[in-house]
């Protein structure tokens, strides 16, 4: 779990970097007037105009402070952190957003590393936990340890407002008479693919079946709402094992996309998500599943403004009600740090305070670039900055509609950090899950069957992969990511 274990050509590059870095910035410093300079450091380039506003804002109400805010390309960063902790230069505030071990091990990676000390908690206000939304006041050990504060969240990994919406092109429905009358069933949809055939001319979906990751953008939005506690490692959260494939709602998901495929309403052939999108953009399909990023990716990439967003539609009664499950998230990943050998860690902290109010000028500023949603911003607030044309205020209301606080197996048993077993899963055969649920779509077949001989082989090696780490001493199991008693609904509830 070190990510400072570099090979040599990567060290000697990385090192002469630091050294470029050290040569360059006056971070960490003071002076005897009392003036204070951090060094803040990560990898986010394209935000380093906003972060210079910000600190010229900061210095505003804190006049002895200055934050010089530095980025690398992110591959550089992940080679010169390590360094600079080596060679006693680190930055004051860092971002760490990749452990070895996987989401939620990015405080066990820092403290392992002796590279992160605690909040000055002095400095904070009394409410300052319970200001970051979905975090249950900023639980350990995700966010914090023995009673300390360690970090603060980063926006969701899922883009804007997570993953799961269905996106349209209006035109097309319009031609196909489905203004104002979105499909919000399963039965309803298919009427509407078959409008839009024959009205429209068109082809109801556009949808990769590529790769794994463009496969799963279908899953984790349509099938992840008609499971009950669907999660995209396929574990089932009622078993604990992997049962999720031939569960008798995932069954009926995937056959209805099936029917889908096989009435012709899915554009043919395969393709990646450039060509999916291109050809909702284009007029040609009118649906494309996907996350909140599109709300953006649509208008600025694609230079399409005219499509319309709203929710999956349920197997037979209108969503959200209609929902078996939702679409799960976790709490927001940590990212910002305080250096262990900051000088500076009371200074430090105030930044980190003021950046993170959540209705103080970083928070509305940075609302308003467009850039994200911030794990401490209300929405009420974010509908109110967010610009005017920016199509992810249409997302807003639909959010907690479609998106649950779910279980994350890390926290239930940390001992997971140092498991093989979904690796080893992994290695039977390379996308093996994302391979017959492609196979399947496009060709068809007795899914059930399909599905119970890839969960035979992964559970085989799962659990005997399982128990061999339990015999060495490790506090691992099935039951690490069972949750039978979850609705798949309503909110996991976390207990510290």
């Amino acid at each position: 779990m070190k990510p400072n274990k570099l090979s040599w050509p990567a060290v000697g590059a990385a090192l002469a970097m630091v050294t470029l870095v050290a040569c360059s910035s006056s971070g960490g410093e003071s002076s005897a007037d009392g003036q204070v300079t951090l060094k803040w450091q990560g990898y986010s380039q394209e935000r380093v105009g906003f972060y210079k506003e910000a600190a010229a804002e900061f210095k505003k109400e804190f006049p002895n402070i200055t934050v010089v805010p530095e980025a690398l390309a992110e591959d550089d960063y992940k080679q010169a952190l390590p360094l600079s902790f080596r060679s006693k230069n680190s930055p004051d505030l860092f971002s760490y957003t990749w452990p070895t071990a996987g989401d939620y091990f990015e405080l066990t990676d820092v403290l392992g590393n002796n590279w992160a000390a605690p909040l000055d908690a002095s400095v904070l206000p009394a409410d300052f936990k319970s200001r970051f939304r979905g975090t249950s006041d900023l639980m350990e050990p995700i966010y914090g340890k023995d009673g300390k504060i360690y970090t603060v969240p980063r926006p969701p990994s899922t883009g804007t407002i997570g993953y799961g919406y269905m996106y349209f092109n209006k035109d097309v429905l319009a031609k196909a008479g489905l203004t104002g009358n979105l499909p919000a069933t399963w039965d309803q949809f298919t009427a509407a693919c078959q409008a839009i055939k024959e009205k429209a001319g068109a082809s109801c979906i556009a949808q990769s079946t590529q790769s794994p990751d463009e496969i799963e953008r279908l899953l984790s939005t349509f099938v992840a709402v008609n499971v009950k506690g669907y999660t995209p490692s396929k574990v089932s959260t009622q078993s604990g094992k992997f049962t999720e494939t031939s569960d008798p709602q995932f069954v009926a998901a995937i056959q209805y996309l099936r029917s889908l495929y096989e009435q012709k309403h899915v554009l043919p052939g395969q393709y990646d998500k450039i060509a999916a999108r291109q050809a909702v953009a284009g007029g040609k399909a009118a649906f494309y599943f996907d996350g909140g990023w599109m709300s953006t990716v649509f208008p600025e990439t694609f230079k399409f403004k005219n499509f319309g967003v709203a929710l999956p539609p349920a197997k037979t009664t209108a969503a959200p009600d209609g929902y078996a499950g939702r679409i799960p998230q976790g709490p927001p990943l940590p990212e910002l740090f305080i250096s262990s050998q900051s000088k500076h860690p009371k200074e430090a902290t105030q930044f980190l305070e003021w950046m993170t109010r959540p209705n103080g000028w970083y928070a509305q500023h940075f609302t308003e670039k467009g850039f994200d949603l911030l794990p401490w911003v209300a929405p009420d607030k974010a509908a109110q900055w967010l610009p005017k044309d920016n199509a992810t205020r249409d997302l807003l209301p639909l959010d907690p509609k479609l998106h649950v606080l779910a279980p994350v197996p890390a926290l239930k048993c940390p001992d997971l950090a140092k498991s093989q077993a979904l690796t080893k899963v992994d290695q039977i055969q390379e996308n093996l899950v994302h391979s017959t649920i492609n196979k399947f779509l496009l060709s068809g077949g007795d899914w059930p069957s399909m599905a119970r001989s890839v969960e035979d082989k992964q559970n085989k090696v799962f659990e005997a992969e399982l128990g061999k780490e339990a015999s060495a001493g490790l506090k691992v199991s099935t039951d690490c990511f069972a949750e039978p008693a979850w609705d798949g609904v309503t909110p996991f509830k976390y207990t510290k």
